[in-house]
């Protein structure tokens, strides 16, 4: 594995072990500068001296939160990366660039920082944000923000996660919006609110599935408008998709459907389990692209609810789409980047 992966992997464990009494405030929201889809990152980036004062949220609403936050990888695409690596000292605080076929993308800050971050915003509009794609004044979020996975978030997930970020202490760090991608904007439809079956393995695979962005990334894409090529696309692969802090190159997101010549129909259960849950596919090689950065926080989720992801995957109809071959070519030797902590890949896992 590569050190890149691995120091992301440090950076998901990190974030799993926020304070639980570093609580932001919550005013209303006044500007909107903060939460653009996407940015640039600037000169001078800076931790706030003072701790957002706020009442004390309830400890297993904000354990509810991060779990949630580790579901949708939410450190892995809102944390820059550097010549050195990721920026481990400013988890959240935005800044990830990435060159992308439909335009380059910059993520926001989610601190709670009032100038440059979303400190200032009510929960409210931090909810909308996410499960809707609008800012506070009414804009809409590209889609690079997966808010139409986050629209079927139950409303008391959306709750903690919000309880969840009011933890990460405020940094001030200006990022300027994006422009001219080739995707749709926010905002998105009302969330339905329908509960989550965790009493059902399907259902409440189907859930953690949608907030763990399976469809997001796996879907296959009319070229010429880059939107879906059909209903019944959305988890047969195809997406380009370029990783340059990993190497240069195009990947073509894999058919995950059922089918068993294009898809992974072959896979058994347990392999789909461990594929998600520690990155190598059943023969052996490591999965390439963004994905691999995902398992520093999948990583930590319950055993239980991956297996639920697993059974719901296998089950998914299948749709025979031939992916295209892949010109990725991995850079010489490991990327630049700090080594993490000891044993941190492993901390923090909730495997049960």
């Amino acid at each position: 594995m590569n050190r890149t992966v691995l120091v992301w992997m440090a950076l998901a464990a990190l974030a799993g072990c926020k304070k639980k009494d570093e609580q932001a405030n919550n005013t209303p929201a006044g500007s909107d500068v903060v939460g653009s889809a996407a940015p640039k990152m600037v000169e001078q980036t800076k931790g706030s001296a003072e701790a957002p004062p706020a009442p004390a949220a309830d400890p297993k609403l904000i354990e509810r939160g991060a779990y949630v936050a580790k579901a949708g990888a939410c450190v892995i695409c809102h944390t820059a990366i550097g010549p050195t690596g990721p920026d481990l000292e400013h988890a959240f605080a935005g800044g990830l660039e990435m060159p992308d076929p439909m335009g380059t993308w910059r993520t926001p800050n989610i601190t709670q920082d009032k100038g440059t971050g979303i400190g200032t915003w009510t929960d409210e509009q931090i909810i909308a944000s996410i499960r809707e794609g609008v800012r506070p004044d009414g804009s809409g979020l590209y889609a690079i923000m997966p808010y139409m996975n986050y629209n079927r978030m139950t409303d008391d997930d959306a709750k903690a996660l919000v309880a969840f970020l009011r933890t990460i202490k405020p940094v001030e760090r200006t990022i300027a919006p994006n422009k001219d991608l080739k995707m749709p904007k926010g905002p998105g439809p009302k969330p339905a609110n329908a509960p989550d079956d965790a009493g059902d393995q399907l259902k409440h695979g189907e859930y953690m599935a949608t907030l763990m962005l399976c469809s997001h990334c796996h879907w296959t894409p009319n070229m010429k408008t880059f939107a879906p090529a059909g209903p019944d696309k959305m988890f047969s692969g195809g997406l380009p998709l370029t990783v340059p802090m990993l190497g240069k190159g195009t990947i073509f997101t894999a058919n995950i459907t059922s089918d068993p010549e294009t898809g992974i129909g072959k896979y058994t259960e347990d392999q789909i389990f461990t594929t998600i849950k520690t990155m190598v596919k059943p023969d052996g090689k490591q999965i390439r692209g963004p994905m691999q950065f995902m398992q520093g926080t999948w990583s930590q989720l319950d055993d239980k609810d991956l297996h639920a992801v697993a059974a719901y995957i296998k089950k998914l109809p299948p749709v025979k789409n031939k992916v295209p071959a892949s010109d990725f070519v991995a850079n010489a030797g490991p990327p630049p980047g700090a080594p993490p902590p000891a044993g941190s890949p492993a901390a923090g896992s909730a495997a049960k």
